[in-house]
Protein backbone atom coordinates (compact mmCIF):
# COMPACT_ATOMS: atom_id res chain seq x y z
CA UNK A 1 0.00 0.00 0.00
CA UNK A 2 1.27 3.20 -0.59
CA UNK A 3 1.82 6.07 1.50
CA UNK A 4 -0.16 8.93 1.16
CA UNK A 5 2.54 11.36 0.21
CA UNK A 6 6.22 10.48 -0.24
CA UNK A 7 9.01 12.63 -1.92
CA UNK A 8 12.21 11.67 -3.39
CA UNK A 9 15.67 13.64 -3.84
CA UNK A 10 19.28 13.35 -4.47
CA UNK A 11 21.40 16.47 -5.40
CA UNK A 12 24.57 14.51 -4.73
CA UNK A 13 26.10 13.76 -8.05
CA UNK A 14 28.13 9.72 -7.73
CA UNK A 15 30.76 8.41 -9.05
CA UNK A 16 31.73 4.83 -8.24
CA UNK A 17 35.20 3.03 -9.92
CA UNK A 18 37.75 1.12 -8.70
CA UNK A 19 41.06 3.58 -8.41
CA UNK A 20 38.82 6.96 -8.89
CA UNK A 21 40.69 8.85 -5.95
CA UNK A 22 43.65 8.41 -8.04
CA UNK A 23 41.94 10.49 -10.67
CA UNK A 24 40.06 12.70 -8.88
CA UNK A 25 41.45 15.63 -10.94
CA UNK A 26 39.79 14.66 -13.98
CA UNK A 27 36.41 13.68 -11.96
CA UNK A 28 36.54 16.67 -10.85
CA UNK A 29 37.14 19.18 -13.85
CA UNK A 30 34.41 21.34 -13.66
CA UNK A 31 33.82 21.68 -10.11
CA UNK A 32 33.31 24.58 -8.69
CA UNK A 33 35.62 24.94 -5.41
CA UNK A 34 39.24 25.86 -5.88
CA UNK A 35 40.90 26.21 -2.52
CA UNK A 36 39.68 23.27 -0.50
CA UNK A 37 39.89 22.40 2.97
CA UNK A 38 40.63 19.11 3.41
CA UNK A 39 38.92 17.22 6.50
CA UNK A 40 40.22 13.51 7.28
CA UNK A 41 42.06 12.11 10.30
CA UNK A 42 45.36 11.00 11.24
CA UNK A 43 44.62 7.23 10.25
CA UNK A 44 43.64 7.99 7.14
CA UNK A 45 46.81 10.21 7.06
CA UNK A 46 49.00 7.34 7.80
CA UNK A 47 47.49 4.55 5.41
CA UNK A 48 48.45 6.86 2.87
CA UNK A 49 44.86 7.86 1.70
CA UNK A 50 45.07 11.91 1.87
CA UNK A 51 47.93 11.38 -0.23
CA UNK A 52 46.29 9.59 -2.49
CA UNK A 53 43.76 12.37 -2.61
CA UNK A 54 46.28 14.66 -3.03
CA UNK A 55 48.20 13.06 -6.05
CA UNK A 56 44.90 12.56 -7.93
CA UNK A 57 44.48 16.25 -7.85
CA UNK A 58 47.94 17.51 -9.27
CA UNK A 59 47.17 19.09 -12.56
CA UNK A 60 43.71 20.14 -11.48
CA UNK A 61 42.28 23.36 -10.86
CA UNK A 62 41.76 22.22 -7.48
CA UNK A 63 44.61 23.04 -4.84
CA UNK A 64 43.93 21.98 -1.19
CA UNK A 65 45.73 25.24 0.87
CA UNK A 66 44.76 23.84 3.84
CA UNK A 67 44.11 20.22 5.85
CA UNK A 68 42.45 19.55 9.05
CA UNK A 69 43.10 15.76 10.09
CA UNK A 70 42.54 15.92 13.78
CA UNK A 71 39.00 14.18 13.43
CA UNK A 72 38.13 11.18 15.92
CA UNK A 73 36.37 8.23 16.06
CA UNK A 74 33.36 10.29 17.80
CA UNK A 75 34.17 14.42 16.67
CA UNK A 76 32.98 16.71 19.05
CA UNK A 77 31.98 20.61 19.10
CA UNK A 78 35.92 21.71 19.67
CA UNK A 79 37.00 19.59 16.57
CA UNK A 80 34.32 21.38 14.25
CA UNK A 81 34.82 24.34 15.45
CA UNK A 82 39.49 24.37 15.01
CA UNK A 83 38.68 23.31 11.92
CA UNK A 84 36.15 26.13 10.45
CA UNK A 85 38.49 28.48 11.82
CA UNK A 86 41.32 27.13 9.12
CA UNK A 87 39.30 26.75 6.59
CA UNK A 88 38.12 30.31 7.23
CA UNK A 89 41.79 31.35 7.78
CA UNK A 90 42.73 30.36 5.00
CA UNK A 91 40.06 31.65 2.79
CA UNK A 92 38.73 28.15 1.57
CA UNK A 93 36.04 28.10 -0.99
CA UNK A 94 35.06 23.81 -0.99
CA UNK A 95 36.07 20.86 1.30
CA UNK A 96 37.04 17.57 0.62
CA UNK A 97 35.63 14.94 3.61
CA UNK A 98 37.79 11.56 3.30
CA UNK A 99 36.87 9.24 6.15
CA UNK A 100 34.31 7.40 7.73
CA UNK A 101 30.90 8.96 9.14
CA UNK A 102 33.04 11.09 12.07
CA UNK A 103 34.63 13.06 9.26
CA UNK A 104 32.40 13.14 6.68
CA UNK A 105 29.75 14.58 9.52
CA UNK A 106 32.22 16.87 10.67
CA UNK A 107 33.03 18.20 7.18
CA UNK A 108 29.35 19.14 6.85
CA UNK A 109 29.04 20.87 10.30
CA UNK A 110 32.65 22.60 9.17
CA UNK A 111 30.66 23.76 6.37
CA UNK A 112 27.84 25.30 8.61
CA UNK A 113 30.35 27.28 10.97
CA UNK A 114 32.51 28.50 7.74
CA UNK A 115 29.14 30.41 6.71
CA UNK A 116 27.31 30.91 9.32
CA UNK A 117 29.67 31.10 12.16
CA UNK A 118 29.23 30.07 15.30
CA UNK A 119 28.45 28.82 18.65
CA UNK A 120 27.29 25.53 16.69
CA UNK A 121 24.41 24.85 19.29
CA UNK A 122 22.45 27.79 17.66
CA UNK A 123 21.95 25.46 15.00
CA UNK A 124 21.30 22.56 16.22
CA UNK A 125 17.39 21.55 14.69
CA UNK A 126 16.35 20.40 11.35
CA UNK A 127 16.05 22.43 7.78
CA UNK A 128 16.66 25.91 9.55
CA UNK A 129 19.59 26.90 6.53
CA UNK A 130 17.99 29.08 3.86
CA UNK A 131 21.16 29.37 1.91
CA UNK A 132 23.48 27.57 0.14
CA UNK A 133 26.91 26.22 1.77
CA UNK A 134 30.12 26.12 0.41
CA UNK A 135 30.96 23.27 -2.46
CA UNK A 136 32.00 19.76 -1.16
CA UNK A 137 33.10 16.36 -2.04
CA UNK A 138 32.78 13.51 0.30
CA UNK A 139 35.38 10.85 -0.20
CA UNK A 140 34.10 7.79 2.36
CA UNK A 141 37.10 4.95 3.43
CA UNK A 142 34.13 3.08 5.40
CA UNK A 143 30.95 0.99 4.27
CA UNK A 144 28.65 2.08 6.79
CA UNK A 145 27.36 5.70 7.94
CA UNK A 146 26.21 6.43 4.03
CA UNK A 147 27.06 10.07 5.11
CA UNK A 148 27.88 11.08 1.76
CA UNK A 149 23.78 10.42 0.87
CA UNK A 150 22.48 12.09 4.04
CA UNK A 151 21.27 15.55 5.42
CA UNK A 152 22.11 14.33 8.74
CA UNK A 153 25.04 14.76 10.90
CA UNK A 154 25.69 14.41 14.35
CA UNK A 155 28.57 15.55 16.68
CA UNK A 156 29.35 15.39 20.44
CA UNK A 157 28.57 17.12 22.98
CA UNK A 158 31.22 15.83 25.52
CA UNK A 159 31.03 18.34 28.13
CA UNK A 160 27.04 16.86 28.64
CA UNK A 161 27.40 13.49 26.77
CA UNK A 162 25.17 13.77 24.39
CA UNK A 163 24.99 13.95 20.47
CA UNK A 164 23.62 16.48 18.87
CA UNK A 165 21.41 16.12 15.85
CA UNK A 166 21.88 18.17 12.68
CA UNK A 167 19.42 17.89 9.50
CA UNK A 168 19.99 19.95 6.38
CA UNK A 169 19.44 19.54 2.35
CA UNK A 170 22.72 22.23 2.25
CA UNK A 171 24.36 19.32 4.05
CA UNK A 172 24.33 17.08 1.11
CA UNK A 173 27.44 16.94 -0.35
CA UNK A 174 27.97 18.16 -4.35
CA UNK A 175 29.81 15.14 -5.73
CA UNK A 176 30.30 11.72 -3.76
CA UNK A 177 33.42 9.75 -4.93
CA UNK A 178 32.84 5.57 -4.23
CA UNK A 179 36.53 3.95 -4.82
CA UNK A 180 36.44 0.67 -3.09
CA UNK A 181 40.51 0.95 -2.76
CA UNK A 182 40.17 4.08 -0.44
CA UNK A 183 38.17 1.34 1.92
CA UNK A 184 41.01 -1.73 1.48
CA UNK A 185 42.61 -0.42 4.57
CA UNK A 186 40.04 -0.13 7.16
CA UNK A 187 40.65 -3.14 9.74
CA UNK A 188 38.51 -6.49 9.84
CA UNK A 189 36.57 -4.94 13.00
CA UNK A 190 35.86 -1.99 11.64
CA UNK A 191 34.94 -3.73 8.13
CA UNK A 192 32.48 -5.51 10.00
CA UNK A 193 30.38 -2.91 12.61
CA UNK A 194 30.09 -0.09 9.52
CA UNK A 195 28.48 -3.05 7.54
CA UNK A 196 26.23 -3.83 10.45
CA UNK A 197 25.65 -0.13 10.47
CA UNK A 198 24.41 -0.13 7.25
CA UNK A 199 22.29 -3.23 7.46
CA UNK A 200 21.25 -1.57 10.24
CA UNK A 201 20.08 1.51 8.17
CA UNK A 202 18.62 -0.90 5.78
CA UNK A 203 16.59 -2.73 7.83
CA UNK A 204 15.23 0.25 10.36
CA UNK A 205 14.41 2.15 6.82
CA UNK A 206 12.40 -0.30 5.58
CA UNK A 207 10.39 -1.17 8.84
CA UNK A 208 10.06 2.51 9.74
CA UNK A 209 6.70 4.63 9.77
CA UNK A 210 8.04 6.98 7.01
CA UNK A 211 8.59 3.95 4.30
CA UNK A 212 8.22 4.77 0.82
CA UNK A 213 8.17 3.12 -2.37
CA UNK A 214 11.72 4.73 -3.34
CA UNK A 215 13.28 3.90 0.22
CA UNK A 216 11.68 0.38 0.62
CA UNK A 217 13.60 -0.78 -3.54
CA UNK A 218 16.99 0.69 -1.83
CA UNK A 219 16.61 -0.78 1.63
CA UNK A 220 15.86 -4.28 -0.25
CA UNK A 221 19.05 -4.20 -2.28
CA UNK A 222 20.83 -3.21 0.28
CA UNK A 223 20.44 -6.32 2.66
CA UNK A 224 20.42 -8.59 -0.25
CA UNK A 225 23.88 -6.66 -0.86
CA UNK A 226 25.40 -6.99 2.48
CA UNK A 227 24.27 -10.53 2.65
CA UNK A 228 26.20 -11.66 -0.59
CA UNK A 229 29.34 -9.72 0.78
CA UNK A 230 29.81 -8.52 4.96
CA UNK A 231 31.39 -11.98 5.08
CA UNK A 232 34.06 -12.12 2.48
CA UNK A 233 34.64 -8.20 3.22
CA UNK A 234 35.98 -9.27 6.36
CA UNK A 235 37.21 -12.40 5.97
CA UNK A 236 39.50 -11.65 2.45
CA UNK A 237 39.87 -7.32 3.24
CA UNK A 238 41.85 -6.94 -0.83
CA UNK A 239 38.72 -8.40 -2.37
CA UNK A 240 37.40 -4.98 -4.52
CA UNK A 241 34.63 -6.24 -5.17
CA UNK A 242 33.36 -7.34 -2.24
CA UNK A 243 34.69 -3.95 -0.87
CA UNK A 244 32.59 -2.44 -3.69
CA UNK A 245 29.55 -4.16 -2.95
CA UNK A 246 29.79 -3.05 0.67
CA UNK A 247 30.32 0.49 -0.48
CA UNK A 248 27.50 0.89 -2.63
CA UNK A 249 25.42 -0.95 0.18
CA UNK A 250 26.73 1.95 2.62
CA UNK A 251 25.75 4.52 -0.03
CA UNK A 252 22.21 2.70 -1.00
CA UNK A 253 21.32 2.41 2.66
CA UNK A 254 22.46 6.34 3.48
CA UNK A 255 19.92 7.17 0.43
CA UNK A 256 17.35 4.67 2.05
CA UNK A 257 17.17 6.00 5.42
CA UNK A 258 17.61 10.18 4.22
CA UNK A 259 14.17 9.33 3.24
CA UNK A 260 12.59 6.64 5.24
CA UNK A 261 14.31 7.72 8.81
CA UNK A 262 15.82 5.50 10.99
CA UNK A 263 14.27 4.03 14.54
CA UNK A 264 14.62 2.76 17.84
CA UNK A 265 17.88 1.00 16.97
CA UNK A 266 19.55 4.46 16.41
CA UNK A 267 17.58 5.77 19.20
CA UNK A 268 19.57 3.41 21.95
CA UNK A 269 22.65 3.14 19.57
CA UNK A 270 23.35 7.47 20.09
CA UNK A 271 22.88 6.95 23.62
CA UNK A 272 25.51 4.28 23.89
CA UNK A 273 27.59 6.26 21.58
CA UNK A 274 27.25 9.30 23.76
CA UNK A 275 27.16 7.80 27.38
CA UNK A 276 29.88 5.05 26.83
CA UNK A 277 31.79 6.37 23.55
CA UNK A 278 30.92 2.64 21.63
CA UNK A 279 31.26 3.01 17.73
CA UNK A 280 27.94 3.57 16.61
CA UNK A 281 28.02 0.77 13.91
CA UNK A 282 29.13 -1.81 16.81
CA UNK A 283 26.10 -0.77 18.92
CA UNK A 284 23.78 -1.05 16.03
CA UNK A 285 24.95 -4.65 15.78
CA UNK A 286 24.36 -5.63 19.27
CA UNK A 287 21.04 -3.85 19.27
CA UNK A 288 19.15 -4.38 16.31
CA UNK A 289 17.82 -8.40 16.94
CA UNK A 290 16.58 -7.32 19.82
CA UNK A 291 14.34 -4.82 17.96
CA UNK A 292 12.84 -7.11 15.86
CA UNK A 293 10.47 -8.44 18.79
CA UNK A 294 9.37 -5.19 20.20
CA UNK A 295 8.17 -3.80 16.67
CA UNK A 296 6.64 -7.20 15.34
CA UNK A 297 2.85 -5.86 16.23
CA UNK A 298 3.26 -3.82 13.26
CA UNK A 299 6.27 -5.16 11.27
CA UNK A 300 5.72 -8.78 10.60
CA UNK A 301 5.39 -9.00 7.04
CA UNK A 302 8.26 -6.59 6.65
CA UNK A 303 10.67 -8.31 8.78
CA UNK A 304 9.42 -11.67 6.96
CA UNK A 305 10.30 -10.41 3.85
CA UNK A 306 14.22 -9.46 5.20
CA UNK A 307 14.27 -12.99 6.13
CA UNK A 308 13.63 -14.24 2.50
CA UNK A 309 16.51 -12.43 1.30
CA UNK A 310 18.57 -13.63 4.34
CA UNK A 311 17.76 -17.44 2.87
CA UNK A 312 13.90 -18.04 4.10
CA UNK A 313 11.87 -19.66 1.85
CA UNK A 314 8.78 -16.89 0.55
CA UNK A 315 6.30 -19.78 0.01
CA UNK A 316 2.85 -18.86 1.79
CA UNK A 317 0.71 -22.25 0.82
CA UNK A 318 -2.58 -20.55 1.32
CA UNK A 319 -1.67 -17.43 -1.25
CA UNK A 320 -1.04 -20.03 -3.16
CA UNK A 321 -4.13 -22.22 -2.70
CA UNK A 322 -6.07 -18.37 -3.43
CA UNK A 323 -4.38 -17.84 -6.46
CA UNK A 324 -5.66 -21.28 -7.88
CA UNK A 325 -8.99 -21.05 -6.42
CA UNK A 326 -9.85 -17.70 -8.23
CA UNK A 327 -9.67 -18.87 -11.59
CA UNK A 328 -13.29 -21.09 -10.68
CA UNK A 329 -14.83 -18.26 -9.21
CA UNK A 330 -16.75 -20.40 -6.73
CA UNK A 331 -17.68 -18.45 -3.72
CA UNK A 332 -17.98 -21.96 -1.56
CA UNK A 333 -14.33 -22.39 -2.04
CA UNK A 334 -13.42 -18.77 -1.97
CA UNK A 335 -14.79 -19.08 1.58
CA UNK A 336 -13.32 -21.97 2.96
CA UNK A 337 -9.96 -20.86 1.51
CA UNK A 338 -10.40 -17.57 3.11
CA UNK A 339 -10.38 -19.53 6.55
CA UNK A 340 -7.56 -20.64 5.66
CA UNK A 341 -5.30 -17.80 6.24
CA UNK A 342 -4.51 -17.81 9.57
CA UNK A 343 -1.83 -20.02 8.43
CA UNK A 344 -0.03 -17.62 6.38
CA UNK A 345 -0.34 -15.50 9.24
CA UNK A 346 1.53 -17.80 11.70
CA UNK A 347 4.19 -18.47 8.81
CA UNK A 348 4.63 -15.08 8.14
CA UNK A 349 5.31 -13.89 12.33
CA UNK A 350 7.82 -17.09 12.47
CA UNK A 351 9.56 -16.04 9.70
CA UNK A 352 9.39 -12.70 11.22
CA UNK A 353 11.03 -13.87 14.89
CA UNK A 354 13.38 -16.15 12.27
CA UNK A 355 15.04 -12.65 11.56
CA UNK A 356 16.25 -11.81 15.19
CA UNK A 357 18.19 -15.27 15.19
CA UNK A 358 19.73 -14.84 11.48
CA UNK A 359 20.73 -11.61 13.08
CA UNK A 360 22.35 -13.35 15.87
CA UNK A 361 24.13 -15.75 13.68
CA UNK A 362 25.74 -13.08 11.55
CA UNK A 363 27.48 -11.54 14.36
CA UNK A 364 28.57 -14.44 15.77
CA UNK A 365 30.56 -15.10 12.55
CA UNK A 366 31.67 -12.12 12.70
CA UNK A 367 33.14 -12.93 15.71
CA UNK A 368 34.64 -15.79 14.84
CA UNK A 369 36.10 -13.52 11.65
CA UNK A 370 37.77 -11.20 13.50
CA UNK A 371 36.04 -10.74 17.36
CA UNK A 372 33.23 -8.20 16.49
CA UNK A 373 32.21 -7.93 20.17
CA UNK A 374 28.70 -9.85 20.79
CA UNK A 375 27.28 -7.87 23.66
CA UNK A 376 27.68 -4.29 25.41
CA UNK A 377 30.15 -5.69 27.81
CA UNK A 378 32.37 -6.82 25.16
CA UNK A 379 32.05 -3.42 23.32
CA UNK A 380 32.94 -1.00 26.11
CA UNK A 381 30.62 -0.50 29.12
CA UNK A 382 33.23 -1.81 32.16
CA UNK A 383 31.73 -0.31 35.20
CA UNK A 384 28.88 -2.55 36.13
CA UNK A 385 26.42 -0.80 34.09
CA UNK A 386 26.32 1.98 36.49
CA UNK A 387 25.06 4.69 33.44
CA UNK A 388 21.76 2.79 32.49
CA UNK A 389 19.23 5.22 34.02
CA UNK A 390 21.06 7.82 31.69
CA UNK A 391 21.41 5.74 28.74
CA UNK A 392 17.71 5.36 29.39
CA UNK A 393 16.71 8.94 29.52
CA UNK A 394 19.43 10.04 26.51
CA UNK A 395 17.58 7.08 24.15
CA UNK A 396 14.04 8.14 24.64
CA UNK A 397 14.92 11.88 24.18
CA UNK A 398 16.64 11.08 20.91
CA UNK A 399 14.82 11.96 17.51
CA UNK A 400 14.77 8.36 15.84
CA UNK A 401 12.34 7.23 18.13
CA UNK A 402 9.49 9.23 16.74
CA UNK A 403 10.07 7.27 13.44
CA UNK A 404 9.89 3.86 15.23
CA UNK A 405 6.79 2.09 13.75
CA UNK A 406 6.07 1.27 17.48
CA UNK A 407 5.82 3.22 20.51
CA UNK A 408 8.90 3.25 22.35
CA UNK A 409 8.89 3.31 26.52
CA UNK A 410 11.34 3.59 29.84
CA UNK A 411 10.47 0.04 30.08
CA UNK A 412 11.27 -1.42 26.43
CA UNK A 413 14.53 0.42 26.22
CA UNK A 414 15.73 -0.49 29.75
CA UNK A 415 14.68 -3.95 28.96
CA UNK A 416 16.71 -4.08 25.47
CA UNK A 417 19.87 -2.56 26.95
CA UNK A 418 19.70 -5.34 29.85
CA UNK A 419 19.52 -8.18 27.62
CA UNK A 420 22.49 -6.47 25.16
CA UNK A 421 24.05 -6.62 28.22
CA UNK A 422 24.12 -9.89 29.67
CA UNK A 423 23.73 -11.75 26.77
CA UNK A 424 26.36 -14.58 26.13
CA UNK A 425 26.49 -15.67 22.58
CA UNK A 426 29.27 -17.58 21.15
CA UNK A 427 31.40 -17.47 18.04
CA UNK A 428 30.04 -19.97 14.86
CA UNK A 429 32.47 -20.80 12.18
CA UNK A 430 32.56 -19.68 8.60
CA UNK A 431 32.51 -22.39 6.23
CA UNK A 432 34.55 -22.56 3.01
CA UNK A 433 31.34 -22.56 0.77
CA UNK A 434 29.96 -19.12 2.38
CA UNK A 435 33.13 -17.24 1.54
CA UNK A 436 34.11 -16.36 -2.86
CA UNK A 437 37.26 -16.87 -3.88
CA UNK A 438 39.04 -13.49 -3.50
CA UNK A 439 39.13 -11.45 -6.71
CA UNK A 440 41.88 -9.22 -5.91
CA UNK A 441 42.22 -6.85 -9.39
CA UNK A 442 42.75 -3.00 -9.56
CA UNK A 443 42.77 -0.99 -11.89
CA UNK A 444 46.37 -0.60 -13.89
CA UNK A 445 47.95 1.89 -14.26
CA UNK A 446 46.65 3.72 -17.40
CA UNK A 447 48.98 5.02 -20.26
CA UNK A 448 48.79 8.78 -20.52
CA UNK A 449 49.98 10.86 -23.61
CA UNK A 450 50.17 7.68 -25.84
CA UNK A 451 49.73 10.05 -28.96
CA UNK A 452 53.04 13.01 -28.59
CA UNK A 453 51.31 15.00 -31.27
CA UNK A 454 48.74 14.72 -34.10
CA UNK A 455 51.30 13.11 -36.41
CA UNK A 456 51.60 10.23 -34.42
CA UNK A 457 48.19 9.89 -34.09
CA UNK A 458 47.51 10.02 -37.78
CA UNK A 459 49.98 7.71 -38.69
CA UNK A 460 49.23 4.70 -35.50
CA UNK A 461 44.82 5.59 -35.53
CA UNK A 462 45.07 6.52 -39.22
CA UNK A 463 46.98 3.57 -40.87
CA UNK A 464 45.05 1.52 -38.64
CA UNK A 465 42.04 2.31 -40.19
CA UNK A 466 43.36 1.84 -43.44
CA UNK A 467 44.31 -1.76 -42.53
CA UNK A 468 40.26 -2.18 -41.61
CA UNK A 469 39.41 -0.86 -44.79
CA UNK A 470 41.69 -3.29 -46.35
CA UNK A 471 40.12 -6.25 -45.12
CA UNK A 472 36.66 -6.50 -46.75
CA UNK A 473 35.06 -8.55 -43.99
CA UNK A 474 36.22 -5.91 -41.37
CA UNK A 475 34.83 -2.83 -43.12
CA UNK A 476 31.88 -4.33 -44.71
CA UNK A 477 29.67 -3.78 -41.24
CA UNK A 478 30.60 0.27 -41.73
CA UNK A 479 29.95 0.04 -46.09
CA UNK A 480 26.48 -2.28 -45.59
CA UNK A 481 24.93 0.67 -42.98
CA UNK A 482 26.32 3.29 -45.31
CA UNK A 483 27.01 5.47 -41.39
CA UNK A 484 29.04 8.12 -42.17
CA UNK A 485 31.16 8.87 -38.98
CA UNK A 486 33.99 11.49 -37.63
CA UNK A 487 36.06 11.23 -34.77
CA UNK A 488 37.69 14.18 -33.28
CA UNK A 489 40.00 13.95 -30.67
CA UNK A 490 41.74 16.05 -27.98
CA UNK A 491 45.41 15.78 -26.45
CA UNK A 492 46.73 16.26 -29.62
CA UNK A 493 43.72 17.91 -31.44
CA UNK A 494 43.41 16.06 -34.65
CA UNK A 495 40.06 14.53 -36.91
CA UNK A 496 39.94 10.93 -38.66
CA UNK A 497 36.10 10.82 -40.57
CA UNK A 498 35.12 7.04 -41.78
CA UNK A 499 32.62 7.29 -45.04
CA UNK A 500 30.79 4.06 -45.55
CA UNK A 501 28.28 5.77 -48.13
CA UNK A 502 30.58 5.87 -51.27
CA UNK A 503 32.50 3.28 -53.37
CA UNK A 504 35.68 5.55 -53.68
CA UNK A 505 38.15 4.35 -51.44
CA UNK A 506 40.42 7.33 -51.63
CA UNK A 507 37.50 8.86 -49.76
CA UNK A 508 36.31 6.32 -47.53
CA UNK A 509 39.07 7.63 -44.53
CA UNK A 510 40.09 10.91 -44.28
CA UNK A 511 42.31 12.91 -42.08
CA UNK A 512 43.05 16.40 -40.95
CA UNK A 513 41.30 19.13 -43.26
CA UNK A 514 39.84 16.65 -44.83
CA UNK A 515 37.73 15.54 -41.88
CA UNK A 516 37.22 18.40 -40.39
CA UNK A 517 35.48 19.64 -44.12
CA UNK A 518 33.44 16.73 -44.16
CA UNK A 519 29.32 16.19 -43.15
CA UNK A 520 28.92 13.35 -40.43
CA UNK A 521 25.77 11.97 -39.56
CA UNK A 522 27.40 10.94 -35.94
CA UNK A 523 30.43 12.42 -34.17
CA UNK A 524 32.17 11.54 -31.27
CA UNK A 525 34.97 13.75 -29.02
CA UNK A 526 36.85 11.87 -26.65
CA UNK A 527 40.39 12.01 -25.85
CA UNK A 528 43.13 10.26 -27.80
CA UNK A 529 43.96 8.11 -25.04
CA UNK A 530 40.43 7.26 -24.49
CA UNK A 531 40.32 5.93 -28.45
CA UNK A 532 43.49 3.84 -27.79
CA UNK A 533 41.44 2.03 -25.32
CA UNK A 534 38.20 1.86 -27.14
CA UNK A 535 40.05 0.07 -29.77
CA UNK A 536 41.30 -2.24 -27.70
CA UNK A 537 37.93 -2.92 -26.19
CA UNK A 538 38.33 -1.81 -23.29
CA UNK A 539 36.14 0.84 -23.19
CA UNK A 540 32.06 0.78 -21.82
CA UNK A 541 31.18 3.07 -24.52
CA UNK A 542 27.84 4.10 -22.00
CA UNK A 543 29.97 4.81 -19.17
CA UNK A 544 31.59 7.14 -21.21
CA UNK A 545 29.00 8.91 -22.15
CA UNK A 546 27.47 9.16 -18.89
CA UNK A 547 31.11 10.25 -17.50
CA UNK A 548 31.16 12.52 -20.65
CA UNK A 549 34.68 11.03 -21.56
CA UNK A 550 32.83 10.46 -25.00
CA UNK A 551 30.94 13.94 -26.54
CA UNK A 552 28.12 12.70 -29.15
CA UNK A 553 27.06 14.26 -31.68
CA UNK A 554 24.29 13.78 -33.86
CA UNK A 555 22.90 10.07 -35.18
CA UNK A 556 24.17 8.43 -31.80
CA UNK A 557 21.44 5.23 -32.06
CA UNK A 558 22.54 4.33 -35.74
CA UNK A 559 26.17 4.18 -34.41
CA UNK A 560 25.55 2.29 -31.65
CA UNK A 561 24.03 -0.92 -33.72
CA UNK A 562 27.88 -0.98 -34.87
CA UNK A 563 29.01 -1.80 -31.55
CA UNK A 564 28.33 -5.58 -31.77
CA UNK A 565 30.05 -5.45 -35.01
CA UNK A 566 33.50 -4.42 -33.61
CA UNK A 567 34.59 -7.36 -31.75
CA UNK A 568 37.54 -8.37 -34.59
CA UNK A 569 38.50 -4.87 -34.35
CA UNK A 570 39.64 -4.93 -30.67
CA UNK A 571 41.35 -8.25 -31.75
CA UNK A 572 43.14 -6.43 -34.71
CA UNK A 573 44.38 -3.45 -32.96
CA UNK A 574 46.36 -4.46 -30.29
CA UNK A 575 48.08 -7.56 -33.28
CA UNK A 576 48.65 -4.43 -35.42
CA UNK A 577 50.70 -3.01 -32.97
CA UNK A 578 52.99 -5.38 -32.16
CA UNK A 579 53.22 -5.88 -36.16
CA UNK A 580 54.64 -2.24 -36.55
CA UNK A 581 56.97 -2.85 -33.32
CA UNK A 582 54.19 -0.73 -31.08
CA UNK A 583 53.75 -3.66 -28.18
CA UNK A 584 54.64 -1.23 -25.73
CA UNK A 585 51.58 0.38 -26.16
CA UNK A 586 49.38 -2.76 -26.52
CA UNK A 587 47.64 -3.35 -23.16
Amino acid sequence: MLPDYYQFSLPTKVRYGIGMASRLGEELADFPGKRALLVTDKTIVKAGLAKKVIDGLKGSSIAIVATYDDVPPNSEIKVVTEAADLGVKNKCDMLIALGGGSVIDSAKVINLLMVKGGPLEKHMGAQLIKDRLLPSIAIPTTSGTGSEATQFAVISDDANSVKLPFAEDAFLPDVAILDPEMTQTMPSKVTAATGMDALTHAIESYVGSNQNPVSDALSLYTIELITQNILQAVAVPNDLNARGAMLTASFLAGVAFNHGGVGIVHGISHALGGVYHIPHGLANSIILPFSIKHNMESSAARYARIAQIFGDSGFYPVQEINRIVAQFDNFTINQVVSQLSLVDDWLVKRRAESLAQKLWMLNQKLNALCGHPLNLRDAGIKDGFKKIDQLVRTALDDAAMLNNPEPVTENAVRDILQEAYAQNLKPVAVSKSELKAARTQGTAKKLKGIFKDDTALYDILGTYFLKVQADPKLFAPLKDSKLKIRFNYTSPDASIALDGSTDDKSKQILRGEAARAFNPEVEFTLSADMSHYFWHGQVNLMQALARKEVLPKGNLARAMRLLPLLEPLYELYPQYLRERDLGKLAL
